[in-house]
Formats: structure tokens, C-alpha cells, sequence
């Protein structure tokens, strides 16, 4: 509803010269001030009391990330405006401008059906709760809700119809993309949001915190009581909203820039709504306690009185005090976001419109800005535009739609891709909202004949400088592989098994590997020779940008935790030392379990290479594996 909204209104204003990113402002502002405009009405006609309701829209004008988010560009103020009217509507009991509200909001947000679905389950509880006689449905029943559900189902409906055409599911494509499966109560993700979104909050940080818990709180059971069933779609929509982004993907528990923000913010509004009726609230506790305890003698009531309106105006002004800190804090960030996406990717859509043929092929790895800029037909990478691109590899989408230009930002991923050569960057200093440093262009030659070398060679120039004979070999993932270097041989298990997956890329040493990998959550197990008390190296191949923490085990016996290094490319290959003590016979059984950090809970192997020191081959004469010059083909 945004792009078709920020669209139609640039195909007016862009006749009188006003560019797409003047509008896109004009409009988040024009909606702000809607926002605050229907709080200053809405607390008007709860409180009776015109000035508090200034107040309150006063509030939404003065909050920094609210007033940052009417000039992002992004969806924000028009879902705030629609779910805070559509509650309103509910609210007074006009349900047939209240379902056409939610029916737009979902168009707005996929978290509007959660919104919808409050007011649905309010509407039906209210109308079992008000019943004078034993009934199940009655017409008045179908009619209210009909007139509430029907908008959305209608324009649900057609939108998921919509979105089955274009990606096979009823989502839209960047719902799909981004979506990770939360589950249905994930409480550790919501206390991340408490601790990363809401803490953070001007109104809520610091000493604020508890004073406006209160308010925001007293708030809220005053307009249940006073208006029942018809107040919970307004007064439960933050924790609604809350609930739906936390079921979406994970949240850090840290401060959030406004990549995450703009997912939360609209629910500003109607945290200040709740937060004006509550100050209402205790301010008159404060009367009542004034006029039921105050002293007789009048000069004690003088004091008592002066000490409760000290008491009153320390507690509303609190939640403001980091007002001023935080407009200048986020005035930063903000500048320095719009400066990131403006140096890079409003840039680099510019160098695509100026260096690129018209038909050049181009896929990017961040859309939007370089998508429009760029003036080319782009494949979104990400998946947001391109629904063949969810959630896949973005080199195998780029191989298969033969993607002449690649716009990601730098990662052994594409650093290491052997079809492509860096051709063009754009590197920031400061990087505050970009997914990375530096944007690079690459440009991909499908017509090459790529040469790879033997994926049993270990191109390792630490490992190779050391004295080291190998005496077994696991070519995991690899159902054509030698007997003798195959999974059956050693007894290979795993736990938690993944796909199998094969890649090629360009290694450090500039060859070319061909080679599968098993991938797993949990453990991998396997059978190797070894010589009893001697030194046991094991080193493997594996996916280096993921890299992670092994627990290693020899025959069940702990041994250690192995970290897996960093690489500058994407085929690393590490090694670990098991002490003689731990080698008990002939053969040994290893095991490695995958320790769970917060970037990775996975682990993946190419290729297993079991070794021995060079004097240790000798003085025991232990089979060792000829793989010719190995030190010639690193080099």
C-alpha cells in the first residue's frame, strides 16, 4: 500500500519537478501529523479535557524516533495512522469504518492481521459476554462481525491471491525472505525487544522506566473499565504488535538503529494515549489524597500541598528528561544513516546508470536505492523483488540466471567466487545501517573454462609448512568417492543432519576447488587410524565464513574446544591437535559437537584429513597417504 501510496502521489507532485524522495517525506510527514492530530482527538474525547489532548499530540511531535520515522521514507506513519484509527472507530463502535481500517492495514503491514485478529476475538467475547440468554449466534452476531472481517477478508483475500501468483505462498515476498520460524511464544525474543526497543525509548529509559510502566499501565485499565471490550484493540495493540514482530525473526536485546525500529515504532501513539490518561489518572489520586489526608492547620497544608505537587511534577516530567539527549543522539544516527545510504547506494545506482549497457543483467544484494537509481532491469538478490530469489544461495540464483554484475557488499562468498573478478567499490569510513563496509561490483564470465585442481589436496600453507605425513582421509558428502576414502568406511554418522551441498570456488592460493560438504546441527562422528600415544592431527575443510566452535571428543574421552579460524576465502581448512594420551589404539573414534554461539549453531565439513608427524610415519612405519606434490600445488 506504501509503494503503491508514495507511487501515485510522485506521478502527480513529479510533474511540478518534486523528486521521489521529497515525496516520500512529504507524505511520512503529512501522515505524523495525522498521527498527532488523532492522538490529540482521541486523549481530547477519553479525558473531556482539551488540553491534555494538545498535550498528548505535543508528545508524538517531540518523541525523536516517531519524528525520525515520518521523514524515512518507510511504511511507519501510514500503518500508525490506520491502526490507531481503526482502534478509534472500534472504539466508539463504528465497526463498518473499523473493518475497512484493519482491511487496509493489512496492505500496510503482515502484522495487521494480528491487530485484526484482537479486534475479532474482542468483538466475539463481547457479544458472548453481553448475551441475556442461552444462544449461539444470533443476526445481530453475523452482521457486526461481518461488517468488521469482511474488509480483510476481502482485501486479504486478493492480496494473498496476489502473492500465491508471485511466490507460491500467500506472503508477500519480503515477509517470506526475511521470515525465520520464532514459534508461538517466544519469550526470549520478546525480552529481547523489552531490553532493545522499548528500554530505549525517550519516554522509557533510564530511571523513566518504572514511572511510565505505571502511567502507560493505569492508563490502560482506566479505558478498560470505563469502556470494557470496546477499549482492548486499542489499549492491547502495543503488546499485539510486540507479540507479532517477535513470532517474525530474532531480535538483539541490544539498542536497535532503525532498520529493526521501524518495525516497532507505530506503536508510539498509542503509548503516549496511554500514557496522557494515565498521568490523568494519578493526578487525581494526588486530589484525592489532598483532600482526604491534608492537615487542618493551614499552614501544614500549605506544606503537604506543595510537597504533592513537587511529587506530581517530578513524575510527569521524568519520562521527558532523555527527550533531549535522545533527538541529539538520534539526530546523529539518522544523519549518519541517510549518509551511508546516500554515499553508497544511492551512488552506486548512479555508477549503474552511467557505466552499464542498458541490458546488462545486474543483480543486487541490497535493492532499493540502486534499484531505482540504477534505471536497469535487477534482480534483487535478497529476494524482497524477486520471488525466485528467497531464500537461496545467491551465487547458484546468479550461475542460473546468468547475472552479468553482482552489487553485494564484500564477503569470501563472493571474493571467492570463480566465475568473477572485482570490477568497482564503494567503501564507507563510518558504517552505522549498511550491511557491510564496502560495496563492490563483480563481474562474472560465464564463458570461462574454469580449471580445478584435486579437492584431496589440503591447500594450506600453515599446515603445509609443517612436518606432517597423512594417514587417513574422509571425503565427506562425496557418494563416488573411493572406497577407502569413503563415508561406510570410517563408520561416519551425524546428528542433526543437514543437506549435502557442493560448491566450487577460488581458495587463497588462487585454485580452483570443486568439492560436497555434509551439513549438520549437532555432531559428526567417525572412525579414523591412528597410532596408539602418538600426536593425532585432524584437519578439515569447511565453509569459512560460518566457521565456529567444535567440542572434540576421542573415543568419548573430552579433549577440548576447537575454534575454527577465520579465512579470506570461503574454502578454509584448520587443525587440531589430540595429545598422544588420548590415542589409545589403532583406531580411534572422533567426535564433534557443535558449541551454539549467537552467529552460528551449525557445523559443515568438505573434506577430513588425519595426520601424523613426519617422524612419528617413520619410527612407526604407519600407512601414509601419498598426495603427490602437495607443497607445488599450494605454492
Amino acid at each position: 500500500m506504501w509503494a503503491i501510496l508514495v507511487g501515485s502521489t510522485w506521478t502527480v507532485l513529479g510533474v511540478f519537478g518534486v523528486g521521489i524522495v521529497a515525496t516520500a517525506k512529504l507524505l511520512g510527514i503529512a501522515l505524523a501529523l495525522g498521527s498527532g492530530w488523532l492522538v490529540m482527538h482521541v486523549v481530547w474525547r477519553l479525558s473531556r479535557r482539551k488540553k491534555l489532548g494538545i498535550f498528548a499530540g505535543a508528545l508524538v511531535a517531540i518523541e525523536p524516533s516517531f519524528a525520525f520515522a515520518a521523514v524515512s521514507g518507510t511504511e511507519v506513519q501510514l500503518f500508525s495512522v490506520l491502526a490507531l484509527g481503526a482502534a478509534w472507530m472500534f472504539l466508539q463502535g463504528r465497526i463498518r469504518t473499523a473493518g475497512i481500517l484493519f482491511g487496509l492495514l493489512i496492505l500496510a503491514r503482515p502484522e495487521g492481521y494480528v491487530l485484526i485478529g484482537i479486534a475479532f476475538a474482542t468483538a466475539i467475547t463481547r457479544r458472548l459476554w453481553q448475551r441475556d440468554r442461552l444462544e449461539l449466534v444470533n443476526s445481530e452476531d453475523v452482521k457486526e462481525l461481518a461488517l468488521l472481517l469482511g474488509p480483510t477478508l476481502l482485501f486479504g483475500v486478493a492480496w494473498a491471491v496476489y502473492n500465491y501468483s508471485v511466490n507460491g505462498t500467500p506472503w508477500p515476498n519480503t515477509y517470506v525472505a526475511k521470515h525465520q520460524e520464532m514459534g508461538l511464544a517466544p519469550l526470549g525474543n520478546v525480552v529481547s525487544i523489552l531490553k532493545g526497543y522499548y528500554h530505549h525509548l525517550s519516554f522509557f529509559s533510564g530511571v523513566a522506566f518504572p514511572i511510565t510502566l505505571v502511567a502507560v499501565v493505569a492508563g490502560g485499565i482506566w479505558i478498560l473499565r470505563v469502556y470494557s471490550f470496546a477499549g482492548a484493540p486499542l489499549v492491547f495493540m502495543p503488546l499485539g504488535l510486540t507479540y507479532a514482530v517477535s513470532t517474525s525473526f530474532p531480535m538483539s536485546s541490544e539498542s536497535w538503529n532503525f532498520f529493526t525500529r521501524r518495525y516497532l515504532d507505530a506503536v508510539i501513539p498509542v503509548l503516549v494515549i496511554l500514557l496522557a490518561v494515565g498521568f490523568l489518572r494519578i493526578w487525581r489520586k494526588f486530589q484525592y489524597w489532598r483532600e482526604t489526608r491534608s492537615p487542618i492547620d493551614p499552614q501544614e497544608a500549605k506544606i503537604f500541598n506543595f510537597g504533592l505537587n513537587v511529587l506530581f511534577v517530578a513524575i510527569v516530567v521524568l519520562p521527558f528528561v532523555a527527550v533531549p539527549s535522545d533527538w541529539q543522539r538520534l539526530a546523529k544516527d539518522y544523519s549518519w544513516n541517510s549518509k551511508n545510504v546516500d554515499d553508497v547506494d544511492v551512488a552506486m545506482g548512479k555508477w549503474i546508470d552511467e557505466n552499464l549497457p542498458a541490458d546488462a543483467r545486474i543483480g543486487v544484494g541490497d535493492p532499493g536505492a540502486m534499484r531505482f537509481f540504477g534505471n536497469r532491469f535487477t534482480y534483487d538478490l535478497a529476494g524482497w523483488n524477486t520471488a525466485d530469489a528467497i531464500k537461496r544461495p545467491p551465487l547458484d540464483f546468479a550461475e542460473e540466471k546468468k547475472i552479468e554484475y553482482l552489487f553485494v557488499y564484500r564477503s569470501i562468498y563472493f571474493d571467492s567466487w570463480h566465475l568473477a573478478e572485482p570490477l568497482h567499490a564503494i567503501e564507507v569510513d563510518r558504517n552505522t545501517i549498511l550491511g557491510g563496509n564496502q560495496l563492490r561490483v563483480y563481474r562474472a564470465d560465464y564463458d570461462s573454462k574454469p580449471v580445478f585442481v584435486n579437492s584431496l589436496i589440503p591447500l594450506d600453507k600453515n599446515l603445509l609448512k609443517r612436518d606432517v605425513a597423512v594417514i587417513d582421509i574422509i571425503d565427506t558428502g562425496n557418494g563416488a568417492a573411493a572406497s577407502e576414502f569413503s563415508e561406510p568406511a570410517h563408520a561416519y554418522r551425524l546428528v542433526g543432519a543437514g543437506a549435502v551441498v557442493e560448491r566450487s570456488f577460488k581458495t587463497l592460493a588462487s585454485e580452483i576447488i570443486r568439492d560436497e560438504a555434509t551439513t549438520y546441527t549437532e555432531s559428526e562422528t567417525f572412525t579414523v587410524n591412528s597410532s596408539p600415544g602418538e600426536l593425532l592431527i585432524v584437519s578439515k575443510r569447511y565453509d569459512a565464513a560460518i566457521g565456529g566452535t567444535l567440542k572434540v571428543f576421542a573415543d568419548d574421552v573430552e579433549v577440548g574446544d576447537w575454534v575454527l579460524s577465520s579465512k579470506e576465502f570461503f574454502f578454509g581448512v584448520d587443525s587440531f591437535d589430540i595429545p598422544g594420551s588420548f590415542i589409545r589404539g589403532d583406531t580411534t573414534i572422533l567426535r564433534f559437537e557443535v558449541v551454539p554461539t549467537g552467529s552460528n549453531s551449525s557445523g559443515n565439513s568438505f573434506m577430513w584429513w588425519i595426520m601424523v608427524e613426519g617422524s612419528v610415519a617413520d619410527r612407526t612405519g604407519i600407512k601414509t597417504i601419498d598426495l603427490g606434490d602437495v607443497e607445488l600445488q599450494a605454492s
